[in-house]
This record gives C-alpha cells, structure tokens and sequence, in this order.
C-alpha cells in the first residue's frame, strides 16, 4: 500500500469519526459524553381566572349622587339678534358639598323652537362646569326663535360622595330645591332692505 493513499485513508477516517460527534439537531451542544444529559423544565401551564365575578371594593370607589334640577337661578339677556346669554348661579349655598357639583345637562323647558349652546358673557360655559362652595357664575347661550310661553332654562347635574358618607349626601340630595332662569323670546331678526 502506497504511503499517501494510507495517509488519505487515516484522514477519511478521522473525518468520518469526528463527523460522527456533531449534534443530530442545530443548537444541541454537542457532547462527548454519552452518559451526560441536559434538561429543560417543562412549561408550565398558565393559572386559570375565577369563573366568579370579582366583588367591587366599595372602600375607594366614590358613589355618583345625581341630581335632577339644580337650584340655579340668574337672567337671560338679549345678547343680539335671536340670542339671549344667560348668567347661572347656585342659589343654595348650605346645600353645595365640598366637593362641587358638576352640571350635566343644560335644557330648555319646553324647548319649543330654543336652541342651547356654549358659553356667552365672558363666563364659562355652563356644560360641564362644576360649583363650587363660594366660587363663580357660567353661562349658556340661547338662540332660536323661542315660542314657548314661560319657558325655562334648567339645569342637571351630579357629585361624588364616599361611601362612609352616603346618608349624609343623599339627605343633602333631599334638600335641595330645583331651581331655573326665565326665557323670553329673543330679538327678532330685523328685515333687510
């Protein structure tokens, strides 16, 4: 046997075994130890929720008192041609939590041709704004032209209370008197010519 085909024939075998080492799958260290292995924890299977509703944490969670007419009086004013801006006020100061009451609705009762709109006056609109104890005014614009014979312009509205409060803000509930502001019906248009 020749010298060099002996050396290739020692070198495919080397080959041969050292292929035989290499890991079966990529990314499994390979290993020379066949009495050694690695493994991996089983995943676990995610926890299950309660069926059950969970019960609310009546503690920190505030109970909405509404309120459906707010004691609120003011003027509504000729404001320009088929506008009037009413100037709303609390009328009732022992009967105004700490915490304000927010308005939630603005209407006109009956609504008979009136239109309820945004803030007029340089006051703030009265939708969405809360009175507080001493605090200001808001306002609401009236447009249409209003055929409603003693039409009023009301107003609803709500606040927050604890519940270790709750008697005491319904009795406060109770004794507030509904209140409005007085529509006439605003300046006609006058005639082109």
């Amino acid at each position: 046997m020749n010298l060099s085909r002996s050396r290739r024939v020692i070198a495919v075998l080397a080959l041969g075994v050292a292929g035989c080492s290499a890991p079966a799958t990529p990314g499994t260290p390979a290993t020379t130890h066949p009495d050694v292995t690695t493994t991996e924890p089983a995943p676990t299977a995610p926890g299950t929720e309660p069926s059950d509703p969970e019960q609310p944490r009546t503690s920190d969670h505030d109970i909405a008192i509404s309120i459906p007419e707010l004691p609120i009086g003011g003027n509504a004013d000729p404001a320009g041609t088929g506008t009037l801006c009413a100037i709303a006020g609390w009328l009732q100061p022992d009967a105004l939590p700490d915490t304000g009451v927010t308005v939630t609705r603005v209407w006109a009762d009956p609504p008979n041709g009136f239109r309820v709109g945004g803030a007029c006056g340089g006051k703030p609109r009265c939708a969405g704004y809360t009175f507080r104890p001493g605090d200001g005014k808001c306002s609401v614009t009236i447009t249409g032209p209003g055929t409603a014979e003693g039409a009023q312009l009301k107003f609803a509205g709500g606040f927050p209370c604890t519940p270790a409060r709750e008697s005491s803000c319904r009795e406060l509930e109770n004794r507030i008197n509904p209140g409005s502001i007085g529509l006439s019906q605003p300046d006609p248009p006058s005639p082109t010519g």
